[in-house]
């Protein structure tokens, strides 16, 4: 018989002694370490009453028990009361994460989406904040004193639509109606807050290794240079509190994740838009090296990628906060009754779960065995196997019947066709659709009339990039110049390569490809195949690494 789904004062109830257990294991981390040193001492006195012809009687367990509880409980209320005091204000100055500009459009737009989720959520008030930086990851946060805080990444706010910006903050307001927000801020504030403070210490103690100026190189680990006095206790220290702060996580459920997830749909009745929103923050960089790794359990996504977080188990259970990242975009795409075979292939695939909003022009549709399909683009036309000359089109805005021979928009297409280029096929990584050859600063590049993405060979890309013909949107110049940020300071411990469970597949050999940053100097995500010399970039990430460049030659 199946297990009936908990309640909700179950789960709240669940919360609470969370709460009371975290304090207990607590006190239970000072008791053993003094009961420890205790018996050592009393061993060493006993020994030399031994040594003097005495003869003591030795106890482990004695009255001095109770006086080891009650220091060790002392200890854990000063701890207790320390860390949770003002947490919310430490994990945002960790994180440097900022209230929003009241002039900034896109600032203004996140403001009114809080105010409406807000007002969804029964009038409950939170604080906005935003971490200025080109990662995508949102976070929630609240402390027993009641401060709730909702904040997001620029990056985030930069490249997702307004309703996929809508479905997260609505997951994170579930956080907080719920109360998982106080249970994983309190887990936070015990040892991963001093984890993140230590490591942010250790930094100034790091040294990168020498490394080859080749922007196609990973990063090399990191090495320790001449840590004497206070770098030892550093390490040390931040060794220790690492594994705290990972025992900790087994107080942390990770349905919390499907329940935010599912109260986010009930919010928003947008199931497809927080998929959406999830895949793009999986396959993009989610704040590696820096944004809080070690204070993953706030994170709407572990800021590191976790092969933990993507597996089920007993440890992965006990020790992973996150669920797996497919299994949560099938639970949301089920709930938007999207076929389950479809959804099987759109993952294994990559392919979008929305597709990006169309390029802007005529709409036509296309005769094919006595049906029109459609309506496409005059670039999405271009990937239609049967059109040709004599194909019968139909404008979506008026209804005239018009053959494509006659469309002086197709012209060039057909000219092309018959020539060697127009023979090469290549297919999108993600629609799965032809690439169309199209010109690009001088040159042909492949684009997808579908997600806009871009395939270029590897010796084009210089001269794409000295070339200056091609001007910049303004969200373009914005994220770039966030990224410039990220990029200026140079964390020792930035991973240059992006993990991916599932790679795409090249676009002229179907082989997978590397994902990664195009350097450590440029955080534009690229995919690469060694073997064909071919570089794919996602809508707008071509303009965004010619935007930096230009940027830092002024």
């Amino acid at each position: 018989m199946p297990e009936s789904p908990k309640t909700f004062w179950e789960i709240k109830k669940e919360k609470t002694i969370n709460i009371y257990i975290l304090f207990f294991f607590l006190i239970i981390l000072y008791f053993l370490p003094i009961f420890l040193i205790w018996n050592l001492l009393k061993i060493i006195f006993y020994f030399n009453l031994f040594l003097r012809n005495s003869q003591p009687s030795f106890k482990i367990f004695d009255t001095s028990l109770i006086y080891i509880f009650i220091i060790a409980g002392i200890f854990a209320i000063i701890h207790w009361y320390k860390s949770n005091r003002n947490v919310v204000g430490k994990v945002l100055q960790l994180l440097s994460a900022r209230l929003p500009d009241k002039n900034d459009e896109y600032h203004y737009q996140f403001q009114n989406i809080v105010d409406e989720i807000e007002t969804a959520a029964g009038g409950i008030k939170v604080e906005r904040y935003i971490i200025p930086t080109g990662a995508m990851n949102a976070f929630a946060l609240a402390d027993i004193g009641k401060r709730r805080v909702i904040g997001i990444t620029e990056g985030l706010l930069s490249r997702l639509n307004r309703a996929e910006v809508q479905s997260v903050v609505a997951h994170e307001m579930a956080h907080i109606i719920s109360n998982d927000s106080v249970v994983t801020t309190t887990a936070c504030s015990l040892f991963s807050l001093y984890n993140e403070s230590m490591y942010q210490l250790s930094k100034g103690l790091v040294k990168k290794s020498s490394m080859r100026q080749d922007r196609y190189l990973p990063i090399r680990s990191p090495m320790i240079s001449n840590p004497g006095l206070i770098g030892i206790p550093v390490i040390i220290i931040l060794f220790i509190t690492n594994i705290l702060s990972q025992l900790l996580n087994m107080f942390i459920s990770r349905e919390r994740e499907y329940r935010a997830d599912a109260a986010a749909v009930e919010l928003t009745r947008e199931p497809l838009s927080l998929a959406s929103a999830l895949y793009k923050m999986g396959i993009h960089w989610r704040g590696t090296g820096l944004v809080g790794d070690r204070l993953a359990p706030i994170f709407i996504i572990n800021p590191k990628f976790s092969q933990l977080d993507e597996t089920e188990g007993i440890i992965p259970t006990l020790f992973s906060t996150h669920p797996p990242l497919i299994k949560r975009l099938q639970v949301l795409l089920n709930m938007g009754h999207t076929d389950i075979s479809e959804i099987a292939h759109r993952i294994k695939e990559k392919i979008k779960i929305e597709p990006e909003t169309r390029t802007e022009g005529p709409l036509f549709f296309i005769k094919k065995a006595e049906e029109w399909l459609g309506p496409y683009t005059i670039l999405q036309l271009q990937t239609i196997d049967d059109l040709n000359l004599e194909t019968e089109l139909k404008a979506a805005q008026n209804g005239n019947i018009i053959k494509a021979k006659n469309m002086p928009e197709l012209a060039h297409f057909f000219e092309l066709k018959q020539k060697p280029l127009g023979q090469i096929r290549r297919i999108c990584p993600d629609c799965r659709q032809w690439l169309i050859p199209q010109s690009y600063e001088g040159l042909y590049v492949w684009r997808c009339a579908y997600c806009n993405g871009i395939a270029v060979e590897e010796e084009k890309l210089p001269r794409i990039i000295v070339r200056k013909e091609k001007g910049f949107t303004e969200d373009v110049v914005r994220l770039a110049k966030l990224l410039r940020a990220d990029a200026k300071k140079k964390y020792p411990h930035f991973n240059l390569l992006l993990d991916m469970s599932h790679p795409r597949a090249c676009p002229k050999c179907g082989k997978p490809m590397i994902h990664k940053f195009y350097s450590y100097a440029y955080h534009i995500e690229i995919d690469e195949c060694r073997a064909c010399k071919i570089i794919w970039f996602d809508a707008k990430e071509l303009e965004l690494l010619q935007c930096l460049i230009e940027i830092e030659g002024e």
